[in-house]
């Protein structure tokens, strides 16, 4: 399983296919290692009555399952159908797998309202020192185009691509509510920009954080390092809504994907923190639009290289070599395309619940 979870992670589904089938025939638990639900995004579906459905629908037939494995289970069909074009058995899955999410978690919705709050709060502290490197934060709702877009930027041999790190955000919950002191700051700093350094030796000149959520840091990373550069990812709130919901997540920070009302209050928030951060360092932050960079992938990248000061690579990389860790693992490893541009629109009829999306 561990095998399989690996291999998916660099990209290698074929070879994930084998140790996850060989792990589930060997009689791994479902309740601890999801090898059954991970299939799923092994492939893109052509056939509804891939042998992967019986597995998958055999499984869910389980008496012993926890809710949080049914939900992944629910997902994966859910998937499965969706890529066959069958999207009322798609959304019947996705909804077995909200309410069987709701059993045991739901969002915290006022610790949500807190860090926004702070987000916003400006804490004047001495100038950093100029660092040799710049951390490039890719920011904005969770499957907006941030992993899409970090994997495109990374085929530039100046610019690394750290994925989704937890550090800047750590270092910002714990200078939060208190009256900065240089050495909390100093420590703060040095620990970020070890983590993005690395052993890199001589180090790039960026380094990508790609985690979504440090949106709520932004205050924190730029007084931390004043060369710090952000794009910012937006998309349709309809199709950007649809994403949400019909994607597993495992992080607590995201449970927020499971009810519409929480994801729209998520959304405008963001578009809140958004403007902050326009009117705050104009000239080091960037908006990104998903439709231009999947629609019109090279001038939308050479704009965004042209914004960090690099000299853009010969062409668009269209696969990548790197692991990646986010529920965008699949999705970000296939040729950039416009499949999911309106996908709202094909599922209104069946999710009503996106109206408030589509009307905006």
């Amino acid at each position: 399983a561990l095998s399989g979870s690996l291999a998916q992670s660099m990209g290698r589904f074929e070879q994930a296919r084998t140790h996850l089938l060989a792990a589930w025939y060997a009689g791994i638990d479902l309740n601890e290692w999801q090898v059954l639900p991970a299939l799923a995004h092994t492939l893109r579906y052509a056939d509804s009555q891939h042998p992967d459905r019986a597995l998958l629908e055999s499984a869910l037939a389980t008496s012993a399952l926890s809710p949080m494995t049914r939900a992944a289970l629910h997902f994966a069909l859910g998937k499965l159908h969706d890529d066959c074009g069958e999207p009322a058995q798609a959304v019947t899955h996705w909804r077995g797998a909200h309410a069987a999410t709701s059993e045991v978690t739901r969002w915290d919705a006022a610790r949500w309202q807190q860090r926004v709050q702070l987000a916003q709060r400006v804490q004047p502290i001495a100038p950093s020192a100029p660092v040799a490197y710049a951390p490039v934060l890719i920011v904005g709702m969770p499957r907006s185009g941030t992993t899409v877009l970090a994997e495109q930027l990374a085929c530039s041999a100046t610019l690394t691509n750290r994925g989704e790190m937890p550090f800047l955000l750590h270092v910002h919950e714990q200078l939060a509510g208190q009256t900065w002191q240089a050495q909390e700051c100093a420590t703060g700093r040095a620990l970020w920009m070890a983590h993005l350094r690395q052993d890199d030796i001589p180090a790039k000149s960026h380094y990508i954080d790609k985690n979504p959520l440090n949106l709520l840091a932004l205050e924190t990373a730029f007084a931390l390092c004043a060369e710090t550069r952000v794009i910012w990812c937006h998309r349709d709130r309809a199709d950007n809504a649809l994403s949400l919901w019909s994607q597993s997540f495992a992080h607590a920070d995201y449970l927020f994907s499971h009810r519409f009302e929480d994801i729209a209050r998520v959304q405008d928030d963001c578009t809140l923190l958004r403007q902050h951060a326009h009117a705050r360092w104009p000239d080091r932050v960037i908006d990104l639009d998903y439709a231009q960079l999947v629609q019109t992938p090279e001038a939308t990248l050479r704009n965004i290289f042209a914004h960090l000061g690099i000299d853009p690579p010969a062409g668009v990389a269209t696969t990548t070599q790197s692991a990646i860790g986010s529920a965008s693992l699949w999705q970000a490893r296939q040729p950039v395309h416009a499949r999911s541009l309106g996908r709202a629109r094909d599922y209104h009829a069946w999710i009503p619940e996106l109206d408030g999306f589509l009307d905006c």
